[in-house]
């Protein structure tokens, strides 16, 4: 099935390289993370936040389409999805994307997952908002269902209705890291509500989220992050609550410009008053 979501794409590239020539880019984006912790210091080409080191193919038609195929350079060793395939999909810019690609749930500060979907834009009967709806089938016994968001970019509600969400580790990744492994079972239905606070030019960003299903406990999550961009460092400081545990997970990223592509930045992150790990990290679009 991933198989044949990547040759659909492909096939999607190469009908629009065929009909006129397409504004084509070919890069890698790098989440380098090298961290330290009381056991062991280990450098992994993806983030504490599930964010993945990539080579990417880009392509843009001057009809308003476009295509992006991206393969990572080191996998999850808990994710069970084995290709190395981090998104390939074809879509209408400002329009509908279909393929594999990351689907957010809400604002995506918590779940969001990379799965194979079809995602659309439309508009909201009452009040006449944007809203936005994604049909995910990642397969049997993976994510399936119906995402729903109805709002605009600085806040919205949400609604999700299926079986299998938040199983990858990318979901919930600020809340646990994503070597930890997530349940198998994950959840069937799914609240949530976003909105995004400007505090002095300074973007302060704030997530719940319901969750429940069959066989996991009914769970509250909140989380937030926000980045201070004026001052020295730009620290982003980001944390989450989870009901069922009672503990705070919380994150501190101090970031360092290195030229125009590239950024250095030093992460601590810690449940409660423990820190679990210090990392150093590169980030950058080459």
């Amino acid at each position: 099935m991933r198989l044949q979501w990547a040759i659909l794409s492909l096939l999607g590239l190469h009908t629009l390289a065929w009909a006129q020539h397409p504004t084509v880019f070919f890069g890698a984006r790098l989440n380098l993370q090298a961290r330290a912790d009381e056991r062991t210091t280990a450098l992994r080409w993806y983030d504490d936040l599930a964010r993945h080191s990539v080579v990417f193919l880009q392509l843009y038609h001057e009809a308003g389409y476009g295509a992006y195929v991206a393969q990572r350079l080191q996998n999850l060793a808990t994710d069970r999805t084995r290709t190395a395939l981090d998104e390939a999909y074809i879509e209408r810019l400002e329009g509908w994307r279909l393929g594999k690609f990351y689907a957010p749930f809400g604002a995506g500060l918590l779940l969001n997952e990379s799965v194979l979907a079809v995602q659309s834009p439309a508009q909201f009967a009452m009040g006449d908002l944007p809203m936005r709806v994604a049909y995910l089938y990642n397969g049997v016994e993976r994510q399936q269902g119906l995402y729903v968001r109805v709002g605009t970019a600085r806040g919205g509600a949400s609604v999700g209705v299926g079986r299998h969400f938040g199983t990858d580790p990318h979901a919930f990744a600020l809340w646990e890291l994503p070597e930890r492994p997530r349940t198998r079972d994950g959840y069937d239905t799914l609240y949530g509500a976003d909105y995004t606070l400007n505090l002095g030019g300074t973007p302060l960003q704030l997530e719940w989220l319901y969750s429940e299903g069959k066989r996991v406990p009914a769970t509250h999550w909140l989380a937030l992050r926000v980045q201070l961009r004026s001052t020295a460092f730009q620290p982003e400081l980001g944390g989450a609550y989870q009901t069922a545990s009672g503990q705070l997970s919380w994150r501190v990223a101090l970031q360092q410009q290195a030229g125009d592509r590239i950024r250095l930045n030093l992460t601590l992150r810690g449940k409660e008053g423990t820190i679990e790990f210090v990392a150093f990290g590169l980030q950058g679009d080459l």
